[in-house]
């Protein structure tokens, strides 16, 4: 393994630092509450978190505007410094090729369709339909980013049967001495009892703290580790992570479209499994075992605290594992919250730039509207907690 080393041209000023630092805190405060705010609300209540959901979008644009009025005087003097972006590279030597962390080493992986399932081309309806007794959220007006539901061709191709796992992305690092944004930036974000937490998230026995040490390897900060959790999808990987990763695997991350036509499993339903949650703890790890102030029937508990092995539950039907629950999947289509509204009907590939990038699919410490297909979130590419995941892509030849 060849040590890496920043490049100088690369390097933060204390300066810019503590803007970015500012920023993410301030992000990442924004998201929490909204998130919290929709947790609190008892399930198939009709509490209006609509403004609350204005109020982080606007948030995270002030935020950023702060940012960059703060840093112009070090962004100009720092011309290579781009926000939440690193660019990590081999020291190189005679015989040592130069490696990014977005590149790869002459001695790439040949990428192959093991275990990757091959989705036919074909319509379908994307985003969220709206129709008396359809909606499980209680304030389905906070997810209108999912609307209007419109029908999107997509071209046939090859996606993950499974998350990416701890193993497999061990691999990686192993072969590029790969260093990821969250051991970069010292720590990450990592669901802890709520009495530890420095954000609680109401009703649940759950809540935020940002850790020390926390990355993949360490998912729950330092004393922790990945030993028993293999075949768990790796986690604490930001955009920049999975990206590099799929290049050196030879992959790429899937668009928004073929993401959410590869989850519904051929179905046009809330859950791939149907319209109702109904016995969601046999298809989907989510945080049923978390929440106390509202009651899941029995037949809803997943059995598992924290993230499970891939392939714990039942698949969808094109036989994908996981694409409700378990993490949260990074896509490769910037966000912009009325995309939908214009997007293309053939193989959209998301607009030329956004608030971050989408995710999909929920995760194990979020209620069961984030499960959901239709569902959308941004998060800015060098963002990492303790439920980002992935899965990869490629094209049918």
């Amino acid at each position: 393994m060849y040590p890496i080393v920043k490049s100088d041209d690369d390097v933060l000023s204390d300066q810019m630092r503590t803007v970015d630092e500012r920023i993410k805190g301030a992000v990442n405060a924004e998201r929490d509450f909204s998130k919290s705010a929709l947790k609190n609300a008892p399930h198939g209540s009709s509490v209006n978190h609509s403004s609350i959901h204005s109020q982080q979008k606007m948030s995270r644009r002030k935020y950023l505007l702060l940012g960059m009025g703060i840093g112009a005087t070090a962004m100009l003097s720092a011309f290579g410094y781009y926000i939440y972006t690193k660019r990590e590279e081999v020291a190189p030597t005679a015989t040592t090729p130069m490696v990014t962390a977005t590149t790869t080493r002459s001695t790439t992986v040949k990428a192959n369709t093991e275990n990757m399932v091959l989705i036919p081309a074909g319509s379908f309806v994307m985003g969220r339909e709206v129709r008396e007794g359809w909606s499980p959220m209680a304030a389905p007006e906070m997810f209108d980013d999912e609307l209007p539901p419109h029908e999107v061709y997509v071209d046939a191709f090859y996606i993950d049967r499974y998350e990416v796992t701890n193993r497999q992305f061990k691999e990686f690092v192993d072969a590029t001495g790969y260093l990821t944004d969250a051991e970069d930036h010292g720590g990450s974000m990592v669901m802890v009892p709520a009495d530890q937490a420095d954000t609680p998230v109401k009703g649940t026995d759950i809540g935020w703290k940002f850790v020390e040490g926390a990355s993949w390897r360490t998912p729950e900060g330092p004393g922790s580790s990945i030993e028993e959790l293999m075949d768990h999808p790796v986690v604490h990987v930001s955009w920049n992570d999975a990206n590099a990763y799929a290049k050196w695997i030879g992959k790429r991350l899937p668009t928004e479209a073929e993401w959410e036509k590869a989850a519904r499993g051929g179905t046009n339903t809330n859950w791939f499994w149907g319209d109702s949650l109904g016995e969601a703890g046999k298809y989907q790890n989510f945080y049923a075992e978390h929440r106390l102030d509202y009651k899941y029937p029995p037949e809803v508990f997943d059995g598992y605290d924290r993230t499970s092995p891939v392939g714990s539950f039942l698949p969808n039907g094109y036989g994908l594992y996981d694409t409700s629950g378990n993490v949260f999947e990074w896509t490769n289509d910037w966000y912009q919250y009325d995309y939908f509204s214009h997007s293309p009907r053939n193989n959209p590939k998301g607009p030329e730039n956004g608030d971050g990038k989408v995710i999909k699919g929920g995760g194990w410490y979020l209620c069961e509207c984030f499960t959901r297909p239709a569902n959308r979130e941004p998060r800015d590419i060098a963002d990492h907690d303790h439920g980002l995941g992935f899965r990869l892509t490629l094209d049918a030849k």
